[in-house]
């Protein structure tokens, strides 16, 4: 076989996978897009990046290990249930499932990191607290044969076998794109970021203010993290309008998860509905929730913790040698409030398509879960 008949075949086999991993929770609905990401159809480039895994190849039943960051938030609870429910649905090829958890603590995920390599793993699956730190970790593991699979939070360096996300700078971007847009190109930003050197904070930012810089008119006040936390998100916004006041014309939020402590600020210091300015959010339900009640415009672009159990599904690919896209983006959901479409963001999605009126404000309507799952109960019987 030729090279360019091999890459041809590896693209084939790659984008039919994609295809396949891209289904989200909500492909009942035909008013969810369901296609092969967009990030992988609308990439510019003549060529998309593939990795050969024939290596990797080898029988099962493998032990695969799970070097987690760390469990600080609702979102990263539900990705790690559904890598539980993906493993747990792979018994016959997996035999062990080993999962650690830093506390996102850096030194504290390099010793877990090295410990699962002492134990023999077949492969590895990390979130990485910050992108530094881990670099040398992940090397090791790739230097002694052990294939990674990068989830949610990369390394600085390439030095994996795949990145298995949603588009941090498609976020940061759209986010972006709609406050200009919605702003009439002239207004003052505050940037609600989340976790300060956590990657999918800082992919999220940097775009984001690419963007703004286009437009002249656009300035941002400040930038502030929330930890990705509704409280502190409450806490530092607070702290902005008592600063700012009504010069604040958007939010720039990060994610959904610290979007209603921001709400709740200007909803506590007397804005009335319809007058809190634009936000933005992903996943979450409680912000749905407060924009429809609120009369507040938003932008939803969803970074689904779904893709927890897609990491499993990657991870099985990798170790059959089948090749795999070297960033494995799978989709985001984009809905808009009422009217609040704009030139760029055109979407039938509308909040009230991806709401749940009369679910918890906590729950990620993007986990894949179903309808029952309940992340303070959830348990599954996955190999240990």
């Amino acid at each position: 076989m030729t090279n360019i008949t091999r890459r041809f075949a590896m693209m084939l086999a790659g984008a039919a996978g994609l295809a396949a991993l891209a289904a989200p929770a909500f492909a009942q609905d035909s008013k969810f897009y369901s296609g092969a990401p967009r990030t992988y159809l609308y990439n510019p480039d003549t060529e998309v990046c593939f990795k050969d895994t024939s290596e990797y190849k080898k029988d099962g039943p493998y032990t695969i290990g799970f070097s987690n960051a760390g469990l600080g938030d609702s979102w990263r609870v539900v990705m790690l249930h559904s890598l539980q429910k993906a493993a747990a649905g792979h018994k016959d090829q997996i035999g062990k499932l080993i999962i650690t958890d830093a506390g996102h603590d850096d030194a504290k995920q390099v010793a877990d990191m090295q410990d699962l390599i002492s134990r023999g793993v077949d492969l590895l699956i990390v979130s990485a607290n910050t992108q530094q730190a881990l670099d040398p970790a992940v090397q090791q593991a790739m230097a002694q044969g052990i294939p990674v699979v990068m989830m949610d939070r990369r390394v600085a360096s390439d030095d994996f076998v795949t990145f298995v996300t949603a588009s941090d700078a498609m976020m940061g971007r759209l986010f972006a794109q709609w406050i200009a847009e919605k702003l009439n190109g002239k207004g003052n930003v505050i940037m609600l970021a989340g976790q300060a050197g956590s990657s999918p904070s800082e992919n999220r930012e940097k775009p984001a203010r690419e963007v703004f810089a286009q437009y002249p008119g656009i300035k941002v006040l400040e930038t502030v993290y929330s930890d990705w936390s509704p409280v502190k998100g409450k806490q530092v916004m607070q702290a902005m309008i008592a600063k700012y006041g009504k010069d604040i014309n958007a939010v720039w939020s990060a994610h959904g998860l610290q979007t209603p402590g921001s709400i709740e600020a200007f909803i506590e210091a007397g804005y009335k509905d319809g007058e809190i300015p634009p936000h933005t959010t992903a996943d979450v339900n409680g912000p749905l929730q407060m924009a429809i009640k609120h009369k507040v415009p938003m932008l939803e672009v969803g970074y689904p913790p779904a893709m927890g159990g897609i990491s499993i599904e990657v991870a099985l690919q990798v170790l059959a040698g089948a090749p795999v896209p070297c960033i494995y983006t799978i989709n985001s959901q984009i809905a808009v409030s009422e009217g609040d479409e704009t030139q760029s963001i055109q979407t039938p999605l509308r909040l009230t398509d991806m709401v749940v009126p009369d679910g918890p404000a906590d729950m990620l309507i993007t986990g894949g879960m179903g309808q029952d799952y309940d992340p303070k109960t959830y348990k599954v019987d996955y190999p240990q």
